[in-house]
């Protein structure tokens, strides 16, 4: 079952929460991003000491 949609995350109050808000996006796309080129690499690794 999925997760309902917060609130707070689609509407935010105040300016500096929608700038927050933003930001989280940023940083969660970069984390996601990071992770998946981190896996890449070991993958290489792996192949290249196997």
């Amino acid at each position: 079952m999925m997760a309902e949609e917060e609130p707070l995350l689609s509407s935010p109050p105040t300016q500096e929460m929608g700038w927050h808000v933003r930001d989280y996006e940023g940083f969660v796309k970069l984390f996601k991003w990071g992770a998946i080129i981190s896996f890449v690499i070991a993958m290489l690794v792996i192949l290249i000491i196997a």
